[in-house]
């Protein structure tokens, strides 16, 4: 269970990374710091949801829809059966924690995306493209950097965030992210 719970974690940490690769956001031109959000749990009270805390949300959901993808692709495509296991682990963890990361944002009325960022979907384009040996190299390149990206994020927000919800969410996600990073290194290595 510890395992699963830790495996979702660094899915999250990937769906970051990824959203932080592809986030073409232009939000930057409102110069509020919060949102008022109303809470349907109690009708007199409002919630407030600093921009950077959502925005935390929303790259992450952003960043899974890439690596499911990212995910899949890898167990169809790639050569080596370790890159073909860690993508449908991937696919299977980052999922299972998407469904989590839905329940946080629908508590805080923060609402997601559905679809898979422009350059994301340009990176996307540009490993479909790779075969073989190569595909595999380039997965896990990929991959490794969204991972170092995530990592990033979840320990700076963990630090930062206003939302104690979303604080302790990136917190408890840092050790999966972590373990996921090592585990693209292992395979890496042992691919060589």
């Amino acid at each position: 269970m510890k395992k699963v719970t830790l495996l979702l974690l660094t899915l999250f940490g990937v769906c970051l990374l990824q959203a932080c690769h592809g986030n073409n956001d232009n939000s930057d031109t409102d110069d509020d710091t919060t949102a008022a959000i109303a809470d349907t749990t109690n009708n007199n009270a409002t919630i407030i949801v600093g921009k950077d805390d959502a925005k935390f949300v929303t790259t992450i959901a952003q960043a899974c829809l890439a690596e499911i993808k990212i995910g899949t692709m890898a167990k169809q495509k790639g050569k080596d059966k370790r890159i073909k296991n860690f993508g449908a682990m991937m696919v299977k963890d980052l999922t299972k924690g998407k469904g989590r990361l839905i329940a946080l944002a629908k508590s805080k009325k923060i609402a997601l995306p559905d679809s898979i960022s422009t350059e994301d979907r340009q990176s996307i384009a540009n490993l479909d493209k790779k075969e073989g040996k190569d595909f595999d190299t380039a997965y896990l390149d990929k991959t490794r950097e969204d991972y170092k990206r995530a990592l990033d994020l979840f320990t700076t927000t963990s630090k930062t965030a206003y939302d104690p919800q979303i604080k302790a969410f990136a917190m408890q996600n840092i050790l999966t992210i972590q373990r996921h990073l090592d585990l693209i290194d292992a395979i890496d290595d042992s691919v060589k």
